[in-house]
């Protein structure tokens, strides 16, 4: 029996938006009172500033301080995606779950285009991490839609999680394969789709998926884990292949001694 897939540790979250503000203007303690941090400046650029600073304290995990620039900035424009969006996140970290949602759906109301996409991926983590797996499941599907967004692999890879987790693994075997063949580096697509096809009994298809995976743990592009190295013996039993069993059997034992596999594999399974 193989372990549920774990939670996405890093589901496009909000250091990956923390990472896309421009936060070299505002190196430096800059207080929001000081008249300075706006003069000579349109609302445009005291937005932006407003804006940046406001996630530049969420980076640094001060949620209080990030309060008043993102106020200020919302007072200039409302229907500010990226205030909306920063404003989701805050709230997000003080497990606000009413009030994140609340911002979440105006940063999406407000927005369009790549920049829609963007808030929508965050959104559904965010409803992943509240265990909101249907609705989460649907923003990730619209946003997959987005054939423009730099990150749609990333998104079809977090679809297919999303639906494994609802246990539709035919819709989950479909998103890995289609981040798979946006971007082949993809380790966990790569494996999950390897896993599900085995399931299937596809395991010519099964083995492609797994030769690809260990091929990025030979570039050192993924690390083998107890279900790839499970895998790897499976397919090396239904291949007749006793020298690749041996090894994977070996490298699971040395590696992973404690892991449910690693028990399944001493006990014949």
């Amino acid at each position: 029996m193989m372990s549920k897939p774990a939670l996405v540790g890093k589901f496009v979250g909000i250091s990956r938006i923390l990472m896309a503000a421009c936060l070299a203007l505002l190196v430096g303690c800059v207080s929001t009172s000081d008249s300075r941090f706006v003069k000579n400046t349109n609302e445009q650029e005291a937005l932006r500033k407003f804006t940046e600073l406001g996630l530049l304290y969420i980076q640094k995990g001060n949620t209080v301080g990030a309060m008043p620039p993102l106020k200020r900035a919302l007072e200039i424009d409302p229907k500010s995606p990226d205030v909306n969006a920063a404003l989701a996140m805050l709230f997000q970290i003080e497990k606000d779950n009413l009030l994140a949602k609340k911002y979440f759906e105006k940063a999406l109301q407000y927005s369009a285009g790549v920049n829609q996409t963007r808030i929508r991926n965050n959104y559904a983590g965010f409803l992943f991490k509240a265990d909101r797996l249907i609705d989460a499941c649907e923003q990730l599907r619209l946003a997959s839609e987005d054939a423009f967004y730099d990150k749609r692999s990333q998104v079809f890879e977090n679809l297919g999680v999303c639906y494994h987790r609802l246990g539709k693994n035919v819709e989950a075997l479909k998103a890995y394969e289609h981040a798979v063949n946006i971007d082949d580096t993809r380790p966990r697509a790569t494996l999950e789709a390897s896993y599900l096809q085995f399931n299937r009994n596809n395991f010519m298809l099964s083995n492609e998926y797994h030769a690809s995976y260990q091929r990025m743990v030979r570039y050192r592009m993924a690390n083998n884990t107890p279900k790839s190295l499970w895998l790897g013996i499976q397919l090396a039993r239904q291949e007749g292949d006793q020298n690749a069993e041996a090894s994977y059997a070996l490298k699971l034992r040395n590696l992973f001694p404690d892991s449910p596999e690693n028990k399944s594999i001493l006990k014949g399974r």
